[in-house]
């Protein structure tokens, strides 16, 4: 009997409310985060599963078994799950906390086994029957969420609590099936915001960032600048969401936990009362989501932009005043004594022509500098960061092996 191939995957996981954004084994794989349940088998298409694979990040069809959720069974993940006839189910933005909702494990295990298959096949050329897949993983919750007790009820949803856990995801190419069976070693959950810093600071060969990313602020304050002119400043963050966004303060490289906080307001507040006033008008949209809304706001040709982006300017000014609101208890309970503000976030793009002003005109008050991050490299800070973590510990290793 044939040895079942085995893979080791290294991933780094930012599991946002709209978005989940991977690396898994350095590639990057982002995807809506949502799933869909169908109730029958899909449409097999007259084409060889083989050709399917190189587009099958974005064809996610899994049946998953796993102590770690609440009902096994089949799943669409990700741009499958929105493109499907079945309703998406989303995060619930008022409701759900990430340690104990089944979605993020879900669509991680997902995505993780159709990334291995994708992977197997890109190095032997054939579908696998079966897979052994180890996964090494860096995650993270938001700040208001994360205390070393939810870190640990996270982290062990994957792990297993005292032995080790085996989830198996049986993935569906067409009309082959290959069952990938996970298991975890190292989880390790972070809290939102501190991954981010080592994004400003580092690329992804850990030498100190110099890009793009700190164009705007050069443009504001006349400097031009690296990674290298943030090592050491008390750093406030705001890290805006769909669901949350978090409010932490780093000194250095550290947490500052003196007052860790967030709020639960975000982009995703602002799309769910921006969608209930736009089906009073548009009342055939009986499927939409946050993130087909989304898709209407980012679209300027869609015949839906215009009456979307005039609901969502309204709900978008209302959450960035609780934000804003918010913002300044934490500013207070630190005495205002931080040396910059980072703003970055997928929920950043969407609400920064209704928050800027507000913190712009706080921070002149203040003489606080602002550091917006540019749209293109905002959403992806959290997981970028966690890459550059993942790749320091990398780093050590190697050095405490050569030593």
């Amino acid at each position: 009997m044939a040895k079942t191939p085995e893979i080791h995957l290294d991933c780094t996981n930012d599991n946002g409310n709209s978005e989940q954004a991977l690396y898994i084994n350095g590639d990057l794989v982002r995807q809506p985060n949502v799933y869909a349940e169908p109730t029958s088998k899909g449409f097999v298409d007259n084409v060889s599963p083989e050709s399917q694979i190189e587009n099958l990040m974005n064809q996610i069809d899994v049946t998953i078994s796993s102590r770690s959720i609440q009902f096994n069974g089949d799943y669409y993940i990700g741009l499958k799950a929105i493109k499907s006839k079945y309703q998406p189910v989303s995060m619930d933005v008022e409701l759900d906390t990430k340690y104990d909702s089944d979605l993020p494990i879900i669509n991680t295990l997902g995505t993780l086994a159709a990334k291995a298959v994708q992977n197997y096949f890109k190095e032997n050329k054939k579908i696998p029957s079966e897979l052994d897949v180890t996964v090494d993983m860096l995650t993270a919750l938001p700040v208001e969420q994360w205390n070393p007790k939810n870190a640990d009820v996270f982290a062990k949803r994957f792990t297993g609590d005292n032995e080790s856990l085996i989830h198996n995801v049986t993935v569906h190419i067409n009309n082959v099936d290959v069952l990938v069976k996970i298991r975890f070693g190292q989880v390790k959950v972070a809290a939102e915001g501190v991954p981010a810093l080592f994004a400003l600071l580092f690329d992804q060969n850990l030498n100190n960032r110099n890009d793009e990313i700190f164009k705007h602020f050069s443009e504001d304050y006349g400097k031009e600048i690296t990674g290298e002119y943030l090592k050491g400043k008390r750093i406030s963050h705001i890290d805006i969401g769909d669901g949350t966004s978090d409010m932490p303060v780093t000194d250095g490289f550290n947490l500052d936990t003196h007052f860790v906080t967030g709020c639960n307001h975000g982009v995703g507040h602002a799309i769910e009362a921006a969608i209930q006033n736009f089906k009073e008008k548009h009342s055939t949209l009986k499927k939409l989501t946050r993130q087909k809304f989304s898709e209407y706001l980012k679209d300027e040709n869609h015949q839906y932009h215009q009456d979307a982006v005039r609901f969502f300017q309204k709900t978008a000014l209302v959450q960035s005043k609780f934000i804003f609101k918010h913002y300044q208890r934490v500013l207070s309970a630190f005495d205002n004594e931080v040396d910059l503000i980072v703003v970055y976030g997928g929920g950043s793009i969407a609400l920064k022509d209704s928050l800027y002003p507000l913190l712009e005109d706080l921070g002149g008050k203040l003489g606080k500098e602002i550091l917006w991050v540019p749209e293109e490299y905002a959403p992806l800070m959290n997981v970028e960061g966690l890459l550059v973590l993942l790749n320091r510990m990398k780093n050590q290793s190697k050095k405490k092996v050569k030593a």
